[in-house]
């Protein structure tokens, strides 16, 4: 009996280390040519592996403390010239033709979208001139606005001179084709970006 139990398992041995026939081979390549790469049997399971996420770098802005330091909001008071800002006044009668269109809004009954577009429009090119102020030696002032601040519009003068005029207490005035507005600078005390985003309430003039 021993003998006998020792020879079949041999055969099966023998049947497990067989070479496999070539029909059933065949086939077999067959099949795995249908189905295609073996990219339809991934070895790892995708949920496990984790995809690197692209870093991006931040890129740094200067602070508003590092900004004063460098000086980036101020201008020098010597090598300005009033002819270099005459291209820059042109570009801005021209946009504010665009945006306030005198010819119709002049026309209509309710004067306050034209107030409002004044009031938040830019004036970096504005030909401004100083009518009143308290002091008197900023009254008959004509420049080019070449930077406009929270309290002060800074300007270039035909003689090469750069003037800084305080907002309060002073109105200005400046032409666009035939029409002569007026802005009063107690009512402009606010950074120009925050002046464009701000909704304006009418309010009462205060005599100088």
């Amino acid at each position: 009996m021993e003998d006998k139990v020792k020879e079949n398992a041999k055969e099966s041995e023998l049947m497990i280390y067989k070479p496999l026939p070539t029909e059933v081979r065949m086939t077999l390549q067959k099949q795995t040519r249908n189905l295609g790469s073996t990219s339809h049997f991934p070895l790892k399971n995708p949920s496990h592996t984790k995809e690197k996420k692209c870093v991006r770098n931040k890129k740094k802005t200067l602070t508003s403390i590092e900004k004063r330091k460098l000086g980036l909001h101020k201008l020098p008071k010597t090598g300005l010239k009033y002819k270099s800002f005459a291209a820059l006044h042109k570009l801005w009668m021209e946009y504010m033709e665009s945006v306030l269109d005198l010819e119709v809004s002049t026309k209509s009954a309710n004067q306050d979208m034209l107030h409002q577009r004044i009031a938040k429009a830019d004036y970096h090119g504005c030909l401004l001139m100083v009518t009143r102020s308290k002091c008197p030696s900023y009254i008959g002032v004509i420049g080019i606005v070449v930077l406009e601040t929270k309290n002060t519009f800074q300007l270039i003068c035909e003689d090469d001179k750069l003037k800084i005029i305080p907002k309060r207490d002073s109105v200005f005035t400046f032409t666009i084709s035939r029409w002569t507005l007026t802005l009063f600078g107690n009512h402009m005390n606010i950074r120009p970006s925050e002046r464009a985003a701000r909704k304006f309430k009418s309010k009462p003039t205060i005599d100088l």
